[in-house]
This record gives C-alpha cells, structure tokens and sequence, in this order.
C-alpha cells in the first residue's frame, strides 16, 4: 500500500510514497502531522482529549516515559484506511 504525505515549505508543495510497510509501529508526533496534515497543536490536543475520555475521543496515544508515540496502525484505522488494502500508484 502506498500512503501519500504533503508537506510545504514556504509557498512549494511536495509529495512523496511511503510504503505502509515503511511505518514504523509507533510514530512521533511530528511523523503523525506529515501524515494527517493538522497542525502540531491539534495533534497533541487530540491525543490529550483521548486520554483524558479514556480513549471514546482523539487520537490514541501510548506514553513511554516522556515520551508520547501514536501507534501507527491505530491511526491508519481511524483515517478508514486499512493496511491490506492495493492501491494503484497514480
């Protein structure tokens, strides 16, 4: 499966493939951003509002230390794509 990410820096826009394959099991926060596209601030307000609902609301998130990683599949799950799934390259 292919997973497209845009980023832009200043006014150029740019893509790339990743692999799902090429996902680590956990992702920074950072990483989660690329693929989501919300902003910093957003992501971590979701997965602060899903640990404090217990995980009924936001993005899943495993602390490990300091450390707050997003589990990969977990939110692959939530944008409705699944893994397994072909998608043919554009």
């Amino acid at each position: 499966m292919v997973w497209r990410t845009y980023s832009s820096v200043g006014h150029r826009h740019w893509s790339r493939q990743m692999r799902f394959e090429d996902l680590p099991p956990f992702l920074r926060v950072e990483q989660a951003q690329e693929l989501t596209q919300l902003g910093r601030s957003q992501l971590y307000e979701q997965t602060r509002l899903w640990r404090a609902s217990g995980g009924k609301e936001g993005i899943p998130v495993v602390r490990f230390g300091r450390c707050l990683r997003i589990p990969t599949a977990a939110l692959l799950r939530l944008a409705g794509v699944r893994p397994e799934e072909d998608i043919d390259d554009e």
